[in-house]
């Protein structure tokens, strides 16, 4: 019986190896601004049998903040051995992490960049990418092969306010306004306009005259 289970054991071992992608790594710490992409290169080897596809993700506190994660969609050749992994770039971004001091309602805002910078940890999933049948569903789903240790500062970025936003607003109320006496004023007839303008006139002339 123990002989049957070592085998099982063993077999699934051999399934597991036979099946694996690996993953290759130049760097375990990167820094990156707020609010801007990051690019890293990963290399993806390939000891069993068959060709494989590479798909790579994020695990941990970095995968809580990054967005429009996409890598290169490559096949990686059976036997690819780890020193001609193939290079894959890795790409992400993050979002504004830092709270910024905002006058009203989220808007004109500063950032004066006091706080020390932000550090998450997490890491880089190599796996084996879900095989796609002639019909086009997936098959088998991805397995997780391989991950890389991943630490990442984010730094912020300081900025004053910006009363664009203000002008703007002042512009387009003085407008409003000036449309609102222009419709007044030419809203009336001209025959009428024509009269209160005259005998505004007459009203100055009969002035001008009780004072002589």
């Amino acid at each position: 019986m123990k002989k049957i289970i070592i085998l099982l054991i063993a077999l699934l071992l051999t399934i597991n190896l036979a099946s694996a992608i690996g993953i290759k790594w130049f760097t375990e710490q990167e820094a990156m601004d707020e609010n801007s992409n990051l690019c890293i290169k990963y290399g993806a080897y390939n000891p069993s049998g068959k060709d494989l596809k590479a798909k790579i993700s994020l695990e941990g506190e970095i995968a809580a903040i990054a967005q429009g994660v996409t890598f290169e969609d490559k096949i990686i050749e059976a036997s690819t051995a780890s020193k001609d992994a193939e290079l894959i770039d890795f790409c992400f971004s993050v979002p504004e992490v830092y709270e910024e001091d905002c006058l009203w309602n989220g808007l004109i805002c500063e950032q004066a960049c006091q706080q020390e910078p932000k550090t998450y940890r997490g890491e880089v999933l190599m796996t084996e990418a879900p095989a796609q049948t002639t019909g086009g569903s997936a098959g088998s789903g991805a397995t997780i092969a391989a991950s890389a240790p991943l630490k990442l500062t984010v730094n912020c970025k300081a900025h004053k306010r910006d009363w664009a936003i203000v002008y703007v607003t002042l512009i387009i109320i003085v407008l409003i306004l000036l449309l609102i006496v222009l419709y007044n004023r030419f809203k009336k007839p001209r025959a009428q306009r024509y009269k209160e303008q005259l005998k505004a006139l007459q009203d100055k002339l009969n002035k001008e005259k009780r004072r002589k």
